[in-house]
């Protein structure tokens, strides 16, 4: 039967089957013509013909359909259509192919689709005293059904073999294209590598430097420029290496490190490294922080900072006058280990510049997008991203026409508290601190040594301070901010030094301001601001030990 397998069904296409039908067909019948047709509404074609004695039909021959017998056998698709003699019968002898046929017995079934459509016909001719038996009628109806069983067949196999093209195309075209992602990958991770080398010596020799740098008898403020410019250095190799990690992940996905790390240094350092810009541009920078140095959490440090560092470096781009409030809460309702820290950035500024906020309006309502304000900055692209990959969220509000805020919210594990800072703070509960500055939006001092459960009398005059002494309070320590405009910073310590001399001192110093030693012999202690709890704390731990 010329079959090539179960893959292409039984034929090879239509042809072979007409040919096997009409072949089983003229073993069976004795009729002189067989013939199967095809036709699309315009043509008839004949596929295959068989012609015992007289030819009568020739295969391949054509006809216009209207002109055919073929088309009064599909005129009523239900059943066959049989004509004793076409020379007599009124559909047929008045057609042109009558003429040339002469009188003939016809007979013609329908080869019909699952859908219902007419593929073409089977027909029989013969002399005109040519009778067909029922069991004949009965086989010759089979395979026009049979034929039109294997006609469905052959079009799913063609649109099968279709799909198959199409699929092995676009396999060829997403395989290409794979080669050339995978080319492209190939060449930025070296081009990364190489730039990651080229830095990363230059940046090892800084390291090494600061290391050299520090001296026993280096001052205090030396010491900490170098802390800095270590720990800047740090987090440049930091993020080399997490580039690098990003780029050798099979996954293409940045590892999130889950390691136990103290929070509140984390964001107190990441604010530190900013705090020198800030003040260029003579902007006020505020910590406050609701959590507690001893309590230490589970986490991905670097990621934290790195976050944190783009939004701070976007909102003091974005403040020309003004503040940057940073502020921090771990969420009390949170149980057992499980916390959700709750980072808030605001500053005196607008989300964005007016040419830029036109792009990221909503032209429908008018809201301004978070995720369109993102994309027009790479840095808190890259915090969103950070955010998204240890399943947290930044979201940007608008407080007002010059104040905007960020919210960073980032689940977290409790881990342990450190016993002996705890320690350290039991000892300061009930200590009587007088505290002296202007109001202004640092108000973490005051909180934090409250939180410490000390008892804090806070003034920004000299006079109710000297007030409070004279009806008898007695402090235990006094924290004067040296920005202390009412009365001078410098003479007030003096004047307390005078009425209480065993009086210990802290004093609070802006970022980078330098003060006098002779001054200076006068303070148990002086810290820069924004304050950091651990020094803070170590400062009380030392003066009232």
């Amino acid at each position: 039967m010329g079959t090539t397998g179960v893959a292409r069904g039984f034929y090879e296409d239509i042809q072979e089957a007409a040919t096997h039908i009409v072949d089983v067909l003229s073993g069976i019948l004795q009729v002189n013509t067989i013939f199967v047709a095809s036709n699309d509404g315009m043509t008839n074609v004949i596929l295959e013909a068989f012609n015992r004695h007289e030819q009568l039909v020739t295969k391949g021959s054509k006809l216009p359909f209207e002109t055919s017998y073929c088309s009064l056998v599909l005129q009523d698709k239900s059943s066959e259509l049989t004509i004793k003699d076409t020379a007599q019968h009124p559909l047929t002898r008045s057609m042109n192919v009558t003429d040339g046929l002469g009188s003939r017995f016809f007979i013609g079934v329908p080869i019909l689709r699952r859908s219902g459509d007419a593929f073409g016909t089977i027909c029989l001719m013969d002399n005109p005293d040519y009778q067909l038996n029922e069991t004949d009628m009965k086989t010759l109806k089979a395979m026009a059904v049979f034929l039109g069983y294997v006609i469905d067949l052959e079009d799913s196999l063609l649109v099968q073999e279709q799909k198959l093209s199409d699929t092995e195309q676009l396999k060829a075209q997403l395989q290409a294209e794979k080669e050339r992602a995978e080319s492209e990958a190939m060449t930025k991770t070296q081009m990364l590598a190489l730039m990651s080398h080229e830095i990363r010596n230059p940046l090892n020799g800084i390291l090494g430097l600061t290391d050299l740098m520090r001296t026993p008898d280096m001052p205090e403020e030396h010491l900490e420029y170098v802390n800095m410019i270590e720990t800047s250095g740090n987090i440049l190799l930091s993020l080399l290496n997490n580039m690098m990690n990003f780029n050798i992940n099979d996954t293409g996905k940045t590892v999130v490190h889950d390691d136990p790390f103290d929070l509140v240094s984390t964001i107190e350092n990441t604010v530190y490294l900013h705090v020198g810009q800030a003040i260029s541009k003579g902007i006020e920078v505020g910590l406050n922080l609701e959590m507690n140095v001893s309590q230490v959490f589970v986490g991905d440090e670097i990621k934290i900072g790195q976050l944190l560092a783009h939004v701070l470096q976007y909102a003091i781009d974005y403040t020309r006058t003004g503040s940057v409030l940073i502020t921090a809460v771990v969420d009390e309702e949170s149980t057992d280990n499980q916390a959700v820290l709750l980072l808030n950035v605001k500053y005196s500024g607008k989300m964005l510049p007016a040419d830029k906020m036109r792009q990221v309006l909503h032209t429908s309502d008018g809201n301004i997008s978070t995720q369109r304000i993102v994309g027009t900055n790479l840095g808190l692209a890259v915090s969103q991203n950070l955010a998204i990959l240890m399943n947290g969220s930044i979201q940007i509000n608008s407080l007002g026409e010059d104040e905007t805020e960020f919210q960073i919210r980032l689940p977290l594990l409790r881990h342990w508290e450190l016993p002996q800072l705890n320690s350290i703070q039991q000892r300061l509960k009930g200590m009587k601190v007088l505290l002296a500055k202007d109001p202004d939006i640092l108000q973490g001092v005051s909180s934090l040594m409250r939180r410490w459960k000390m008892d804090v009398h806070m003034t920004s005059g000299s006079a109710e301070a000297y007030s409070w002494m004279e009806e008898g309070f007695s402090p235990d320590v006094a924290v004067i901010d040296m920005g202390l405009v009412e009365g001078g910073a410098v003479d007030f310590v003096h004047n307390l030094k005078s009425r209480a001399h065993a009086l210990p001192i802290i004093v609070l110093v802006p970022y980078g301001m330098h003060i006098n030693p002779q001054e200076a012999e006068v303070f148990d202690a002086v810290l820069t601001k924004p304050v950091r709890q651990a020094d803070l704390l170590n400062a009380l731990s030392v003066i009232l030990h």
